[in-house]
């Protein structure tokens, strides 16, 4: 039941006795350290990582040391993905760029754990990867990480961690949950306004010199509780596996490191409070930083136009504004959908300044459409200010805000259709600067497969049946835009290098050697042509910050420039 307040004993404290290696869901200095105190005693113990196993013994065992080349044979297991083992060695190739490294695919017949075979030169070495059969909410057996043992006779057996035993009570409280609609004119949820899940793990964030790549049991923990939140309830709730419109509340997973394993849940008001800011409009072309909303509302204020407000679950202003041009263009602006994606805020609102200083094309701009997702990813920047943070990613009602059925804060989106029929919506979006992925539920999350590796800034393109051409035309200016960006061009390619090397097929097309993008025909998009854009941008800063919302901003610019020429003749 929740409220919960539970402590769990540390696996590490408290081996058994007969075992000679452990897989845990520890740090390196704390499983040295516990090797160390075993010699100290007499005993011989080698404690190994359960999260990335293959990654961990390769770095901490110097497999490839020196070595010119390497074959890595990874396991291929029946009813799982074909490269789910050889993304957990992600992001080898980059960190031991003298070894070259070929995967070679290896069926595992299902005896004992699957194991990789690391063959240099000079020695082939084993590596086993503790897993075990477990089922998902709707029954399907999924591959699950876990914590093992294996004795002096060489028998293994599941070694229950606290990791695992933290992530299953928090699941069989949200199970326990009544199905108790807030509001009786929504009988399908949300069920409570916002459940606070707040875990303590001993494992430290490892920094790797890999782009924005970290290993983080912390955050592998957020992801899988909160996506675990919402297949529970898309199960209770009958709904399927894809379905985005589940509305149950708002789910805060917050996890902290500390000595002691503990697990606190406790449902609180999700009410907006007053929040003070300052709102000065900070310097936007240069900026490598998100914005706070004030921040955001001080330049859509500055914008002008007819403004048009909405109002979100927990009763933040969610505003837009319409902006009439003298020529025939026609455009939509939206960004902060997901709102642990920053990027495309500033992006939108560098494009509509510049578009309404020309004073050409008739454009809409919500820029930020979910501000309860926004609070909550401000809040969780604070104690881990480079994870994803998904927990922010949908509305406080638990359901994506283009499945919002017009209500609340989705309400945005008909209020600019409202002001303004447009030809082209740029829906802009970001996706994880670093690997995604959920070792407690079967390492690649689920329904965001192609999500788990980041291959640059990309284009998905929807469009309307009919609207073929005009969909064309926005393409390939947005890819003409983003080609003409060198260091965007540049970081893309570094991206894709990797990216190839542990994803066996591509799903995009990729033009000129370095913007993947998608098309695709279909009557769901409410605008005839909607391109979404995607920079890996969860959570960056800095430099490369610049660069993501760089890319947002040329992508607008430039479909904006094409609507407008085409709606006067010149655009062929």
């Amino acid at each position: 039941m929740i409220p919960t307040d539970e402590t769990f004993p540390r696996t590490l404290d408290a081996l058994p006795e007969n075992a000679q290696t452990v897989w845990l869901f520890e740090s390196l200095p704390a499983r040295r350290a516990a090797e160390h105190l075993a010699r100290q005693s007499g005993r011989s113990l080698r404690v190994r990582s359960a999260y990335k196993t293959l990654l961990h013994d390769v770095i901490e065992d110097g497999l490839l040391a020196d070595a010119p080349r390497a074959t890595i044979r990874y396991p291929v297991i029946e009813g799982c993905p074909e490269d789910r083992f050889r993304l957990e060695c992600y992001p080898l190739h980059a960190l031991f760029d003298g070894c070259e490294i070929d995967f070679v695919p290896s069926p595992h017949d299902g005896s004992g754990l699957p194991e990789y075979r690391v063959e240099t030169p000079c020695a082939t070495t084993s590596v086993p990867v503790p897993v075990r059969w477990t089922q998902d909410e709707d029954g399907q057996p999924i591959l699950a990480g876990c914590g093992w043992a294996t004795d002096g006779a060489g028998a293994g057996y599941h070694l229950l961690t606290e990791y695992e035993a933290i992530f299953a009570r928090a699941c069989e409280a949200i199970r326990s949950l009544p199905l108790d609609p807030l509001d009786p004119a929504e009988p399908d949820g949300p069920f409570f306004d916002r459940l606070d899940i707040d875990a303590v793990i001993p494992a430290e964030d490892m920094r790797l010199p890999v782009g924005h790549e970290c290993i983080s049991l912390a955050e592998a923990l957020h992801e899988d509780l909160y996506f675990a939140a919402l297949e529970i309830f898309r199960h209770r709730l009958g709904l399927g596996p894809e379905e985005r419109s589940v509305k149950f509340g708002q789910v805060v997973p917050r996890i902290v490191m500390g000595p002691t394993p503990r697990l606190s849940m406790r449902l609180t008001s999700g009410a907006a409070t007053d929040e003070a800011e300052d709102t000065i409009r900070p310097e936007l072309d240069g900026a490598t930083h998100w914005l706070t909303p004030a921040a955001i509302g001080a330049h859509l204020d500055a914008l002008g136009g007819t403004l048009f407000t909405a109002r979100s679950r927990q009763g933040r202003a969610v505003r837009g504004t319409f902006v009439a041009g003298s020529g025939p263009g026609r455009l939509a602006i939206s960004a902060g959908q997901h709102a642990n994606e920053s990027s495309p805020i500033i992006g939108a609102l560098r494009a509509a300044r510049d578009l309404a200083a020309e004073g050409a094309v008739s454009f809409t701009l919500n820029p930020l459409e979910n501000p309860d997702g926004y609070a909550v990813f401000q809040e969780l920047c604070r104690t881990h200010p480079n994870h994803m943070h998904h927990a922010a990613r949908y509305t406080s009602g638990g359901a994506d805000l283009s499945h919002g059925g017009g209500m609340h804060e989705s309400a945005i989106r008909d209020l600019a259709r409202a002001n303004l029929a447009a030809e082209v919506h740029v829906n802009l979006h970001g996706y994880p600067s670093h690997e995604w992925t959920r070792p407690l539920s079967g390492y690649i999350p689920r329904g965001f497969g192609q999500w788990t590796i980041p291959k640059g800034f990309f284009l998905i393109l929807r469009h309307a049946p009919g609207r073929a051409g005009l969909a064309r035309q926005v393409l390939e200016v947005a890819l003409a835009a983003l080609t003409n960006l060198p260091e965007l061009v540049r970081q893309n390619r570094r991206m894709l290098g990797l990216y190839d090397r542990y994803v066996s097929h591509r799903a995009f097309e990729l033009h000129a050697d370095s913007i993947p993008f998608t098309v695709t025909e279909t009557e769901d998009e409410p605008y005839p042509v909607t391109l979404i854009t995607e920079a890996p941008d969860e959570t960056i800063y800095g430099e490369d910050f610049r660069i993501a919302h760089q890319g947002q901003y040329a992508v607008v610019c430039a479909v904006a420039d094409m609507l407008d020429q085409r709606g006067r003749g010149a655009f062929a």
